[in-house]
């Protein structure tokens, strides 16, 4: 059976004239006649009957028609489900999140992207950059919204889609925390509380050339292995550290007071990688709607 069969079948049941049915069809009358004929053949069973005044449906052809309709509803929908796909309209997209990104700008962008194409499905996850470029190159995951790639080889790409301020955590009874703002000067020399270099090179480079100036790396009193840890090492009494604004606004643990630097303000990127050459087309429409914003 095929659905050209069906087409005919169903232009002919509803309009019950043959020239009126090819008129609709853009195919001549004849043709048309033969490929009903052809198609009762096929099926073992007249369709239609044929007298002097028109065109009537039989039984059979009676019974067919809704499966008729049904079947060429189906394959029209399915024909449109794989455009939309094709079109990156429609599909799946999941993207990691850095454990540190900014709520604000990140939840904008996806509640912005999901708006505007509520067919794709977003699946949002976490993890380190160095975790999420390795899963970027396997394929487990279309995009990354990171601080910095650590490893910006030629089959990655990046964008910057936002800059955050980097603010300190100081011991709530530090002479600090009494301090609207800190100044660079203010944090130098003190004991300070970090993360390991290895979760993410660049953006602990980044971050430490920003408070204190390029190349400069003060002793770390204390490692602790992400954020909440280090703020809970602070509130301790162990040193003093830098966090993201937003991540700061995040965590809330007792004992610590957050303050802004002086202008300028030492700041961090957030950034949008993927895969060069993934093909998936809701990846594309979600590159075109990130520079879509950026403009």
């Amino acid at each position: 059976m095929e659905l050209r069969h069906l087409r005919y079948f169903v232009a002919v049941a509803e309009e019950l004239h043959y020239g009126r049915a090819a008129r609709r069809l853009y195919v001549a009358q004849p043709g048309l006649s033969q490929q009903i004929m052809a198609f009762e053949k096929e099926l073992g069973t007249a369709l239609f009957t044929r007298n002097r005044r028109g065109v009537a449906l039989t039984d059979a052809g009676a019974a067919l028609l809704p499966a008729a309709r049904d079947i060429l509803a189906r394959a029209e929908a399915a024909v449109q489900m794989t455009r939309r796909y094709g079109a990156g309209e429609a599909g799946q997209l999941t993207i990691s999140l850095t454990r540190s990104a900014p709520r604000g700008i990140v939840t904008e962008l996806l509640d912005t992207f999901r708006a505007a194409h509520p067919a794709i499905e977003v699946r949002v996850t976490s993890g380190f950059t160095a975790h999420d470029e390795q899963r970027l190159r396997e394929r487990s995951i279309d995009a990354a919204l990171v601080r910095m790639l650590d490893d910006p080889r030629g089959d990655l790409a990046d964008r910057t889609v936002g800059e955050e301020a980097i603010v300190a955590a100081v011991p709530s009874a530090d002479p600090l925390a009494r301090k609207r703002r800190v100044r660079r000067a203010d944090v130098t020399d003190r004991p300070l509380v970090w993360w390991p270099r290895e979760h993410g090179p660049r953006m602990w480079d980044r971050m430490l050339d920003e408070v204190f100036g390029e190349g400069v790396r003060p002793p770390v009193a204390r490692w602790e292995p992400e954020e909440e840890h280090m703020l809970h090492a602070v509130a301790q009494g162990h040193g003093i550290t830098f966090i993201t604004e937003g991540r700061a606004a995040a965590l809330h643990v007792p004992g610590i007071a957050v303050r802004r630097f002086t202008d300028p303000a030492p700041t961090v990127p957030i950034t949008l990688a993927w895969s060069r050459d993934n093909p998936n087309p809701a990846l594309h429409r979600f590159l075109e709607h990130t520079a879509d914003d950026d403009t």
